[in-house]
């Protein structure tokens, strides 16, 4: 009984939270996920990964689910935290919203500089800093946004770091993050391959998030989404992204690009890398 009682209590969900994301100190991590360096790599993937079809769904998506819940953008005070190239900034400022986006990354961040120009967007500004970083005081972001937007952001990924995040809310909280299941059929195959074990357990999950809110009584909107896709890449593009997710999951990937490159070309037909992703991402938009 008295571990059912402690599901209840929010301090509980706040150590096994803190727990799950020590990253580097157990097998199995995530490793430098949340490193700076390793998204400042990762740049220009992402910049075409949002002008694609699947980006823009997304970007819509949540924009018509917002509306669902009776939240309106227009005049809104945003702060994006994890802008990455602006996609949701963009779309924020183009329904009359008032948006900081916040990005750590000089590759990212530059792009929504150069769009801002080029376009002549007004209502959107970018600071470029991690969120780890970043003094919610001395920047006068205590409480000034009407909309704090957190999507699948690597920076926020501690109870401490999402409590700063909410202290800058008037209104809303937004949150997305994975939701349990995020995986390849080639990266498991490579899992295994490599280290002769099943490949473990994501650490970073929604439920964290979702629990701790639920214990403190927030009202709050809740869904899972499963997508599964096939991906196709370049056999240098495929080496790039599995030697990454290694990374991710805290993996010493030294002397390992020749057995990657093996693996990848003996799979790939025509000079094309194909395989099956499968991820659950989750979302919560939290009433303050």
């Amino acid at each position: 009984m008295e571990e059912i009682l402690k599901l209840r209590e929010a301090s509980y969900w706040e150590t096994v939270w803190d727990k799950a994301m020590l990253y580097g100190k157990n097998p199995g991590s995530e490793g430098p996920a949340h490193s700076v360096e390793l998204w400042e790599k990762r740049a220009e993937k992402f910049k075409t990964n949002v002008k694609g079809e699947r980006g823009k769904k997304r970007t819509g998506d949540v924009i018509k689910w917002f509306e669902n819940q009776g939240l309106s953008l227009e005049g809104m005070t945003i702060l994006d935290i994890g802008a990455g190239p602006g996609a949701f900034s963009f779309a924020f400022a183009e329904k009359k919203a008032q948006v900081t986006a916040l990005e750590p990354t000089l590759g990212m961040s530059s792009t929504i500089r150069e769009r801002i120009e080029t376009e002549a967007i007004s209502g959107l500004e970018v600071v470029q800093m991690p969120w780890e970083a970043v003094d919610v005081e001395q920047m006068g972001w205590q409480g000034a946004f009407d909309l704090v937007f957190i999507s699948m952001c690597p920076g926020v990924h501690n109870a401490e770091l999402f409590k700063k995040a909410m202290s800058c809310a008037k209104k809303y909280v937004y949150f997305s993050g994975w939701a349990g299941r995020r995986d390849s059929d080639a990266f498991n195959e490579l899992w295994n391959e490599l280290y002769d074990e099943e490949m473990p357990i994501w650490r970073s999950d929604i439920i964290y998030n979702l629990n701790w809110l639920y214990a403190q009584e927030y009202s709050l909107a809740f869904e899972v989404q499963q997508d599964v896709h096939p991906e196709e890449s370049s056999i240098e593009d495929a080496v790039e992204e599995l030697i990454s997710r290694l990374n991710f999951h805290g993996k010493d990937t030294t002397g390992l690009q020749e057995k990657v490159v093996a693996f990848v070309s003996e799979r790939a037909e025509a000079g094309v890398f194909t395989t099956n992703a499968v991820s659950r991402r989750g979302k919560i938009l939290v009433k303050l």
